[in-house]
């Protein structure tokens, strides 16, 4: 059983197959807005490249995660296209009363709210999921003054 558990692993490494490539699924459109939330709560940023690679993957469908990216390769350290965090729509925040909901869903489609306020303002941040072959991802995001996350890093 050893020597198979060995070979097992040492094949999965020969592949190519690793942990960070092979995340688990969300089970569901709200975890993975939660998950990501608490992902970036209390930590230096974490959707910043280089660091960001493996946690935006398992967050973010291809599209998005390519555009997302590029900026942040284009960008070379400075302020990209994205000149506030993407999760709060600020650049400084002091999150209160936060929650997520579910605002909608079909079988491969779902829309998931965030809202907080932020430094005494409310804000409602909208995420458009869909349910790819690695499990629920983030398609786009829209926020409460009519811009969306692809629109700004087109």
């Amino acid at each position: 059983m050893r020597k198979f558990i060995v070979v097992t692993v040492f094949f999965f490494n020969l592949c190519g197959v690793r942990a960070e490539t092979s995340l688990p699924a969300a089970t569901s459109p709200t975890k993975v807005v939660t998950d990501l939330y608490t992902a970036h709560s209390g930590k230096a940023d974490p959707l910043q490249y280089p660091a960001s690679k493996k946690l935006l993957r398992a967050y973010f469908e291809k599209g998005l995660l390519s555009l997302f990216l590029k900026d942040q390769s284009e960008s070379q350290g400075e302020v990209g296209k994205l000149d506030f965090d993407p999760l709060y729509a600020a650049q400084d925040f002091e999150i209160k009363d936060f929650s997520v909901v579910l605002v909608a869903q079909q079988k491969d489609s779902a829309e998931v709210a965030a809202s907080f306020k932020n430094m005494g303002t409310s804000e409602k941040i909208v995420f458009l999921l869909s349910n790819t072959a690695q499990g629920w991802r983030i398609t786009n995001i829209k926020y409460s003054d009519g811009r969306t996350l692809k629109g700004i890093l087109k």
